[in-house]
């Protein structure tokens, strides 16, 4: 090879080495480690459940990489439950790496990293938009309680309210009891002018695992616990859609 074209392909390595170091050097400069958690879902809409294969494929440790091979997103912890006939609600926190602005705005991927907005991620086989709860340079600490709850669904038929029985458990995938029903009271309908069946009012009272956030209560972080909300539990048996929370009280120990 004549000595000027070594030269030159010299000198092209060299720029682009010191290009490449100076681009992850500067990104290095310019980015920030935080912890989020997201509620993840098919649509824009965070109380739609993601699909079984999506929710039973996530694992701790999954991570998220660039091109390059650099990790931008780890999974730290994963919650997810029962959500209907189509699949699970999947909540994960994740620790990521994301980019900041002159200003201090935070980006991941291009995207705009802000709470209350909605962010894509792709952790190999699962590509996923995720709505973002929590972002914060330390992990999230959200004290658990129990509640005791009273729900009423009226008009309901008879082969869903007779399935509710006392001590049926709602589970989330770390074996714990998000819901135990610790009362059933079930009547006859009390307006049996537009009734084609013999349907059914429920009372149920239910012992429910809540998160605080923010001094308010949520059941599995997507749905807020208080009297006027409605609450759809998810038994091993049955599922009881859309049921109204009459009273709020601590359980007693």
């Amino acid at each position: 090879m004549p000595v000027m074209n070594k030269n030159y392909l010299i000198a092209v390595l060299l720029i682009l080495f010191f290009s490449v170091f100076y681009f992850f050097n500067s990104r290095a400069k310019n980015s920030a480690e935080l912890y989020v958690r997201a509620i993840f879902a098919p649509k824009e809409d965070f109380t739609v459940a993601v699909p079984y294969w999506v929710a039973n494929t996530m694992k701790k440790g999954d991570r998220e990489k660039t091109a390059f091979g650099q990790t931008i997103a780890e999974i730290t912890d994963i919650e997810s439950y029962e959500g209907g006939g189509h699949g699970k609600h999947l909540i994960m926190e994740m620790k990521i790496t994301a980019q900041k602005d002159r200003e201090d705005n935070l980006t991941y991927k291009n995207q705009s990293l802000v709470l209350n907005e909605w962010l894509d991620f792709n952790f190999g086989k699962v590509k996923q938009r995720g709505f973002i709860t929590y972002l914060d340079f330390k992990p999230p600490k959200f004290p658990k309680k129990k509640l005791l709850i009273t729900l009423i669904k009226k008009r309901e038929l008879p082969y869903i309210a007779n399935q509710l029985k006392t001590g049926d458990v709602m589970v989330n995938n770390k074996g714990e009891v998000m819901a135990k029903v610790l009362a059933v009271k079930i009547s006859p309908a009390k307006n049996p002018a537009d009734i084609l069946e013999n349907l059914l009012d429920i009372e149920l009272t239910v012992e429910m695992l809540v998160k605080e956030i923010s001094s308010l209560f949520y059941f599995g972080e997507i749905s807020k616990v208080a009297a006027g909300e409605k609450r759809t539990l998810f038994f091993k048996n049955v599922t009881l859609w859309e049921a109204d929370i009459t009273s709020v009280a601590p359980a007693t120990l």
